[in-house]
């Protein structure tokens, strides 16, 4: 038996034929209800609604198909793109101005009215007559794939569901628009990218994550959440997120634009690289489920074109593109992400790592505090290969890049500094490095640098042996090993071979002699960190 009552939600108009299907079901169901007066009479007034609307979208997209057809040839969404982005921004906007930007450029006259079918313009504006205001007819402008785009993304059916549907809805309506524009303005080579599987560093938890990419960079994404009431966690978890900024792949850019969803509702917010505690929160929240909503977050993609165009400029020229994968013979895989590296070892290929995984786990959480080395918040772990997530991410300095990345003498001694304090955390976990090479040296900021490649690492003082510990390192003179053992100033002795690698900048006097004496193992630690050229 039906039930005497009915809950009809308001929704955007859906689809031709998903009209016609509610009216067909709701046909049935009247029949069904033949007895019930109470009940009949509420499916009249549905299968009334819903034929109205079936006729409405039937005539527009008929109307629309015609229209299109005709003037396809004569399309002025070219014209039309380059109004909306101008006045073109030719400086990037500091992050101290991003707020009063979105404030006053979402309202500056020329981005409204948005053209669509004329058909549908009339419909809209008889419901609402403030919808004149946001839409206007197609034949005006002649923008027929704007118009179309626009047509589109107010008539999708978007239904509630996982934060994967969430996301993808996301996806549909601005990044279809900025892709659009993109399309004629020509400024950017936008991609999207969805991290479904992505680990969180700090969550520890997989979710999907909206990544939009400009020269393979990452410089728009989000959070989604499926209840209504959890966009304030997406923001929390934005900010977490992007705790970490890496000189190497985020270059000069100072504010990184991205979004929050829960349940429908859209935040725009900024994330800062000089306060990564704060979220800035840029626009309202705006529902996808309303017209309106979706208008305004049309207008919000507009604008996030016009930024992330000229916020391109401040991007490296030699990032390595996101998500891509470096191989090396050793059976090593490093996947590179927007703040971390992932690396996975073919354990046939390095069978010592199963025997060594405990104690590499403990000094991964031995070493999670330092500044100067490789860093992992959940340490290693073995399924079918051997997997550490790593951060930060940063440029190697191996063969080729060595010359190009340290080009000055200051350069070269803060490099130096970086790798003794790094020695000087790991001999404190009571571990030492063992294959200090350049290509085992990233480049984290203008004057940051970090020791990588801490599977090489042993327990400090051991007495070597190839069973456990593999054959000598590639580099490794007579005397690196004191009576068999590996010590701290066998670490040192490898610093001091650093210094005499072809292309450096000249190390002077005090550099020469600060290179002989860590290759003689006659300096400390300390008093390598004290040596006049490190002061100088």
């Amino acid at each position: 038996m039906l039930g005497a009552k009915f809950q009809v939600r308001r929704e955007v108009i859906p689809a031709h034929q998903g009209l016609q299907s509610q009216f067909q079901t709701l046909h049935l169901l009247r029949g069904a209800a033949t007895g019930y007066p109470d009940t009949s009479g509420q499916l009249k007034g549905c299968m009334a609604l819903l034929r109205d609307k079936w006729i409405l979208v039937s005539q527009e997209q008929a109307h629309s198909s015609a229209w299109q057809q005709q003037d396809l040839a004569t399309d002025r969404t070219g014209d039309y793109v380059c109004q909306l982005l101008e006045p073109a921004l030719t400086t990037v906007p500091l992050a101290a101005d991003i707020p009063s930007m979105f404030q006053s450029a979402l309202h500056r006259l020329g981005i409204l009215p948005f053209p669509v079918p004329d058909v549908f313009y009339e419909a809209q504006r008889r419901q609402d007559n403030g919808m004149k205001f946001y839409l206007a007819p197609v034949s005006l402008s002649g923008a027929v794939a704007f118009s179309s785009t626009i047509h589109a993304v107010l008539l999708k059916d978007f239904p509630m569901g996982s934060e994967m549907v969430q996301a993808g809805q996301f996806d549909q309506l601005v990044c279809d628009i900025m892709q659009l524009l993109d399309r004629y303005a020509r400024q950017l080579n936008l991609k999207r990218k969805r991290n479904e599987g992505e680990v969180s560093l700090t969550l520890n938890a997989k979710r999907p994550d909206l990544c939009v990419l400009v020269r393979s960079a990452l410089l728009f994404k989000g959070e989604d959440k499926s209840e209504e009431g959890q966009i304030d966690q997406a923001v929390a978890e934005l900010k977490q997120k992007m705790r970490r900024w890496s000189y190497s792949y985020h270059g000069q850019v100072e504010f990184l634009l991205c979004y929050a969803m829960a349940g429908g509702w859209v935040r725009i917010c900024m994330l800062r690289r000089d306060d990564p505690d704060s979220c800035h929160v840029l626009s309202g929240d705006h529902s996808i489920y309303d017209m309106r909503g979706r208008l305004e977050l049309v207008r919000i993609a507009i604008l996030l074109y016009r930024i992330l165009a000229i916020q391109q400029t401040q991007l490296p020229s030699d990032a390595v593109p996101l998500a891509s994968v470096l191989e090396f013979s050793s059976g090593t895989k490093i996947t590179v992400m927007e703040d971390y590296v992932i690396k996975r070892v073919d354990i046939e290929k390095q069978p010592l790592l199963v025997d060594r995984l405990a104690e590499l786990q403990e000094l991964y959480k031995a070493t999670r505090a330092s500044e100067h080395l490789i860093s992992s918040d959940e340490g290693p772990h073995i399924h079918k290969k051997y997997t550490v997530i790593l951060f930060p991410y940063g440029e190697q300095l191996g063969p080729g890049y060595l010359s190009f990345r340290i080009q000055s003498l200051a350069k070269l001694q803060a490099a130096i500094r970086c790798i003794l304090l790094a020695l000087r955390d790991l001999h404190a976990a009571e571990f030492a490095h063992t294959d200090i090479r350049w290509p085992n040296v990233i480049e984290c900021s203008n004057e940051t640098f970090c020791l990588i490649d801490l599977e090489t690492a042993v327990v400090l003082g051991c007495k070597w042996s190839v069973r456990l510990h593999g054959p000598h390192r590639v580099g490794w003179r007579n005397n690196t090993l004191t009576r068999g053992r590996y010590t701290a100033a066998s670490d040192l002795g490898l610093v001091g071979q650093l210094l005499t690698e072809p292309g450096l900048p000249p190390l002077g006097e005090f550099g020469s002699r600060f290179a002989e004496e860590l290759m003689a193992k006659s300096l400390s630690l300390q008093q390598a960190l004290n040596h006049l050229w490190l002061q100088s």
